[in-house]
Protein backbone atom coordinates (compact mmCIF):
# COMPACT_ATOMS: atom_id res chain seq x y z
CA UNK A 1 0.00 0.00 0.00
CA UNK A 2 1.62 2.92 -1.02
CA UNK A 3 0.51 6.73 0.58
CA UNK A 4 0.83 9.64 -2.33
CA UNK A 5 2.14 13.05 -0.93
CA UNK A 6 0.55 16.05 -2.67
CA UNK A 7 3.28 17.86 -4.06
CA UNK A 8 4.52 21.24 -3.12
CA UNK A 9 2.82 20.96 0.64
CA UNK A 10 4.17 20.46 3.69
CA UNK A 11 2.75 19.69 7.12
CA UNK A 12 3.51 23.00 8.66
CA UNK A 13 1.96 24.79 5.47
CA UNK A 14 -1.16 23.51 6.27
CA UNK A 15 -1.65 24.80 9.27
CA UNK A 16 -4.32 27.33 9.37
CA UNK A 17 -2.61 30.83 9.84
CA UNK A 18 -3.81 33.81 11.57
CA UNK A 19 -5.25 36.60 9.73
CA UNK A 20 -4.26 39.95 11.02
CA UNK A 21 -6.78 43.35 10.49
CA UNK A 22 -5.43 46.60 11.45
CA UNK A 23 -7.49 48.91 12.53
CA UNK A 24 -7.02 52.65 13.06
CA UNK A 25 -5.57 55.53 10.78
CA UNK A 26 -3.30 58.45 10.84
CA UNK A 27 -4.59 60.29 13.42
CA UNK A 28 -5.82 59.71 17.17
CA UNK A 29 -9.52 59.60 16.93
CA UNK A 30 -9.56 57.76 20.13
CA UNK A 31 -8.70 61.35 22.14
CA UNK A 32 -12.31 62.58 20.27
CA UNK A 33 -13.69 59.86 21.73
CA UNK A 34 -12.47 60.57 24.93
CA UNK A 35 -14.68 63.42 25.34
CA UNK A 36 -17.74 61.07 25.46
CA UNK A 37 -19.38 62.20 22.22
CA UNK A 38 -22.20 59.85 22.29
CA UNK A 39 -23.11 61.13 25.75
CA UNK A 40 -23.03 64.76 24.81
CA UNK A 41 -24.72 64.30 21.72
CA UNK A 42 -27.68 62.83 23.61
CA UNK A 43 -27.71 66.00 25.43
CA UNK A 44 -27.64 68.17 22.51
CA UNK A 45 -30.45 66.27 20.99
CA UNK A 46 -32.66 66.87 24.57
CA UNK A 47 -31.86 70.34 24.29
CA UNK A 48 -32.57 70.74 20.39
CA UNK A 49 -35.53 69.04 20.75
CA UNK A 50 -36.54 71.66 23.71
CA UNK A 51 -35.70 74.39 21.62
CA UNK A 52 -37.76 73.33 18.66
CA UNK A 53 -40.77 71.82 20.76
CA UNK A 54 -41.29 74.97 23.05
CA UNK A 55 -40.40 77.71 20.20
CA UNK A 56 -43.97 76.39 18.46
CA UNK A 57 -46.36 78.07 21.15
CA UNK A 58 -43.84 80.81 21.67
CA UNK A 59 -44.66 81.37 17.88
CA UNK A 60 -48.21 81.52 18.18
CA UNK A 61 -48.42 84.02 20.81
CA UNK A 62 -48.98 87.32 19.54
CA UNK A 63 -46.32 89.12 21.83
CA UNK A 64 -43.48 89.88 20.46
CA UNK A 65 -40.19 86.89 21.38
CA UNK A 66 -37.43 85.77 20.38
CA UNK A 67 -39.30 83.25 18.03
CA UNK A 68 -40.57 86.27 15.91
CA UNK A 69 -37.19 85.76 14.35
CA UNK A 70 -37.40 81.62 14.48
CA UNK A 71 -34.42 81.67 16.85
CA UNK A 72 -35.58 78.52 18.63
CA UNK A 73 -35.87 76.95 15.64
CA UNK A 74 -32.91 76.72 13.78
CA UNK A 75 -30.85 76.97 17.14
CA UNK A 76 -32.82 73.66 17.87
CA UNK A 77 -32.02 72.69 14.43
CA UNK A 78 -28.70 72.88 15.28
CA UNK A 79 -28.06 71.39 18.31
CA UNK A 80 -30.21 68.04 16.81
CA UNK A 81 -27.54 67.84 13.69
CA UNK A 82 -24.52 68.23 16.04
CA UNK A 83 -25.99 65.63 18.95
CA UNK A 84 -26.62 63.55 15.59
CA UNK A 85 -22.97 63.88 14.58
CA UNK A 86 -21.68 63.13 18.11
CA UNK A 87 -23.58 60.11 18.39
CA UNK A 88 -22.37 58.81 14.67
CA UNK A 89 -19.12 60.07 15.24
CA UNK A 90 -18.95 57.59 18.49
CA UNK A 91 -20.22 54.32 16.92
CA UNK A 92 -18.03 54.91 14.00
CA UNK A 93 -14.98 57.27 14.62
CA UNK A 94 -13.85 58.25 11.04
CA UNK A 95 -11.93 61.78 10.18
CA UNK A 96 -14.88 63.11 7.62
CA UNK A 97 -17.39 62.38 10.23
CA UNK A 98 -15.06 64.17 13.20
CA UNK A 99 -13.95 67.03 10.55
CA UNK A 100 -17.72 67.20 9.94
CA UNK A 101 -18.71 67.23 13.64
CA UNK A 102 -15.97 70.24 14.42
CA UNK A 103 -16.95 72.22 10.95
CA UNK A 104 -20.82 72.03 12.40
CA UNK A 105 -19.89 72.97 16.12
CA UNK A 106 -18.31 76.13 14.77
CA UNK A 107 -21.10 77.44 12.90
CA UNK A 108 -23.38 76.65 16.11
CA UNK A 109 -21.41 78.46 18.09
CA UNK A 110 -21.66 81.34 16.16
CA UNK A 111 -25.54 80.68 15.94
CA UNK A 112 -25.70 80.44 20.86
CA UNK A 113 -23.86 84.14 20.05
CA UNK A 114 -26.28 85.59 18.03
CA UNK A 115 -29.01 83.69 19.72
CA UNK A 116 -28.26 84.41 23.35
CA UNK A 117 -28.57 88.29 22.07
CA UNK A 118 -32.16 87.71 20.77
CA UNK A 119 -32.78 85.55 24.18
CA UNK A 120 -32.15 88.64 26.14
CA UNK A 121 -34.12 91.42 23.82
CA UNK A 122 -36.80 88.68 23.98
CA UNK A 123 -36.91 89.25 28.37
CA UNK A 124 -36.51 92.64 27.94
CA UNK A 125 -39.68 92.85 25.91
CA UNK A 126 -41.07 90.80 28.26
CA UNK A 127 -40.99 93.00 30.86
CA UNK A 128 -41.60 96.48 29.35
CA UNK A 129 -45.14 95.32 29.43
CA UNK A 130 -45.10 94.69 32.82
CA UNK A 131 -44.48 98.26 33.61
CA UNK A 132 -46.98 99.27 31.50
CA UNK A 133 -49.85 97.09 33.40
CA UNK A 134 -47.96 98.40 36.77
CA UNK A 135 -48.56 102.27 35.76
CA UNK A 136 -51.96 101.48 34.41
CA UNK A 137 -53.41 99.31 37.10
CA UNK A 138 -52.26 102.06 39.37
CA UNK A 139 -54.31 104.80 37.91
CA UNK A 140 -57.12 102.56 37.22
CA UNK A 141 -56.85 101.76 33.51
CA UNK A 142 -57.34 98.16 34.45
CA UNK A 143 -58.93 96.28 36.31
CA UNK A 144 -57.48 93.28 39.15
CA UNK A 145 -58.34 90.54 36.91
CA UNK A 146 -56.93 91.85 34.03
CA UNK A 147 -53.63 92.91 35.59
CA UNK A 148 -53.41 89.45 37.34
CA UNK A 149 -54.05 87.78 33.64
CA UNK A 150 -51.96 89.87 31.93
CA UNK A 151 -48.97 90.04 34.50
CA UNK A 152 -49.34 86.18 34.90
CA UNK A 153 -49.27 85.97 30.67
CA UNK A 154 -46.06 88.14 30.52
CA UNK A 155 -44.24 86.51 33.46
CA UNK A 156 -44.76 82.98 31.76
CA UNK A 157 -43.14 84.57 28.31
CA UNK A 158 -40.14 85.88 30.60
CA UNK A 159 -39.39 82.37 31.93
CA UNK A 160 -39.68 81.00 28.83
CA UNK A 161 -37.24 83.20 27.44
CA UNK A 162 -34.87 82.51 29.93
CA UNK A 163 -35.32 78.89 29.72
CA UNK A 164 -34.14 79.04 26.20
CA UNK A 165 -31.36 81.21 27.20
CA UNK A 166 -29.87 78.76 29.86
CA UNK A 167 -30.23 75.36 26.99
CA UNK A 168 -28.57 78.03 24.62
CA UNK A 169 -25.93 78.64 27.05
CA UNK A 170 -25.53 75.49 27.97
CA UNK A 171 -25.19 73.71 24.19
CA UNK A 172 -22.58 76.47 23.81
CA UNK A 173 -20.51 75.08 26.82
CA UNK A 174 -21.03 71.39 25.35
CA UNK A 175 -20.57 72.94 21.91
CA UNK A 176 -16.69 74.47 22.65
CA UNK A 177 -15.52 71.26 24.50
CA UNK A 178 -16.65 69.55 21.50
CA UNK A 179 -14.75 71.30 19.63
CA UNK A 180 -11.37 71.45 21.34
CA UNK A 181 -11.50 67.61 21.73
CA UNK A 182 -12.17 67.47 17.86
CA UNK A 183 -9.06 69.88 16.92
CA UNK A 184 -7.09 68.14 19.18
CA UNK A 185 -7.81 64.81 17.34
CA UNK A 186 -7.26 66.09 13.92
CA UNK A 187 -4.30 68.18 14.34
CA UNK A 188 -2.17 65.64 15.77
CA UNK A 189 0.42 63.25 13.98
CA UNK A 190 1.05 60.34 15.62
CA UNK A 191 -0.05 57.14 14.91
CA UNK A 192 -2.70 54.38 16.72
CA UNK A 193 -3.07 51.47 14.95
CA UNK A 194 -4.38 48.15 16.49
CA UNK A 195 -4.23 44.80 15.06
CA UNK A 196 -7.08 42.22 15.23
CA UNK A 197 -6.22 38.24 14.94
CA UNK A 198 -8.31 36.07 13.66
CA UNK A 199 -8.53 31.98 13.02
CA UNK A 200 -5.70 31.79 15.66
CA UNK A 201 -4.22 28.47 15.35
CA UNK A 202 -5.02 25.93 18.44
CA UNK A 203 -2.00 24.88 20.19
Amino acid sequence: MSVMAAPGITPAEDERKPNTTVVGGSKPLHRFIRGEPKTIGVVMLFLGGSLFIFGIPMKMDPVQTSSDYFCSFWLGTLFIICGTLYVLAEHTPTKKLVTASMALSIVSILGVVLAFFEFIKGMVHAQIPLLHLSYSHKYGNVTEEENIALRSHMMQLYGMEGVFMFHCLAGGVLLIVMTAFARTALQSTKTQAIVVMHNLPSE
